[in-house]
């Protein structure tokens, strides 16, 4: 066992905020800061000006050695790691090359991935996905996607994904998603239809934010039941992917897991409606291999991503225990 901590810089750019952290080989945030993405125009520099300052302040921060920058991006990574070749929900980054500018810009080591395998790999190494051989993550905000593990390996067969989870059609002829794609699951699990909804029963405009803080405060029937709606809609795509990779563990992160345990009561009552008899054949046809699932809401929640982009400094330099050869 190796107690030296090591440190380094987790960066999780999101179509709405954009989170940085300076995370221990043990992984612990030590220090933490986010800001509004803020990228929806044509020119990427008031974000990299942004990105650039927190991190030297973070660098300033410590006398340690810091072993690299990970950083994970929601949509298609190129073939190169090197950046974004698909991400509607910030035009200004795409194409744009992290891997030079991070580079450029520390010296340091450089790792780029996509967000939602990153949410895959801090949750399998240090969260609620240890010592599981079929694990899933599925991340919920301002899109929504999902990571598979298996036997310690993330599947990873289009832009660094599994495939675009966000694009399962749940409701034909439902409202669009970002991709122009009817009643998908991003439409109708992501924080745009949570403020869709609030519109329609409050009667005004409120930001996704507060519904998701109410829901979870418990004193707010509105809010309850607008995240009741999401929690359903996330069961109903868990339960269509699920079929596929049979995930014995889910975890759920992103920003909407901050609703608690409203959200998972409600996607846990739709996935076994839906697939809970399914489950129990196939964990009797096949001897116990396949197991019964089980959704919990991740550990990291919403910081997933930020720890999950360093993970490949520590297995490098060995300096945790349990990672397994799965970047």
């Amino acid at each position: 066992m190796n107690n030296k901590t090591s440190l380094a810089l987790g960066v999780d750019v999101g179509g709405t905020n954009t989170k940085v952290g300076l995370v221990s080989s043990k992984g612990k945030i030590l220090h933490f800061q986010s800001f509004p993405t803020n990228a929806l125009g044509s020119n990427p520099d008031p974000f990299l000006t942004n990105l650039k300052n927190v991190l030297q302040t973070f660098i300033k921060s410590t006398d340690k050695t810091i072993l690299g920058i990970g950083a994970s991006f929601h949509g298609y990574i190129d073939d190169e790691n090197t950046g974004l070749v698909v991400c509607e929900n910030t035009p200004a980054l795409r194409g744009f090359n992290f891997m030079e500018f991070f580079s450029r810009s520390f010296k340091f080591p450089v790792k780029i991935l996509n967000d939602v395998s990153a949410h895959s790999l801090a949750e399998y190494t240090f969260g609620s996905g240890r010592n599981e051989s079929r694990f899933m993550t599925v991340a919920v905000g301002t899109g929504i996607g999902a990571g598979v593990i298996i036997n310690g390996k993330p599947l990873r067969f289009l832009g660094g994904t599994i495939g675009d989870a966000g694009r399962i059609i749940l409701k034909p002829g439902g409202p669009k998603s970002v991709y122009a794609v009817s009643g998908s699951a991003e439409a109708l699990c992501g924080t745009k239809n949570i403020e869709r909804l609030a519109e329609q029963k409050y009667g005004e405009q409120k930001p996704a934010f507060d519904i998701i803080h109410s829901a979870r405060k418990g004193n707010d029937p509105i809010a309850i039941e607008i995240i009741q709606e999401i929690g359903m809609y996330l069961g109903w795509t868990i339960a269509s992917l699920s079929t596929i990779f049979l995930p014995s563990k889910i975890a759920l992160t992103g920003g909407t897991t901050e609703a608690g345990q409203v959200l998972l009561d409600a996607c846990r009552r739709q996935f076994d409606e839906l697939v809970g008899e399914y489950y129990q054949k196939m964990t009797f046809l096949s001897n116990g291999k396949f197991k019964p699932a089980t959704i919990v809401i991740g550990e990291y929640r919403g910081e997933s991503g930020m720890v999950g982009s360093v993970i490949d400094f520590f297995n490098k330099s060995k300096s945790i225990d349990k990672v397994k050869s799965i970047i």
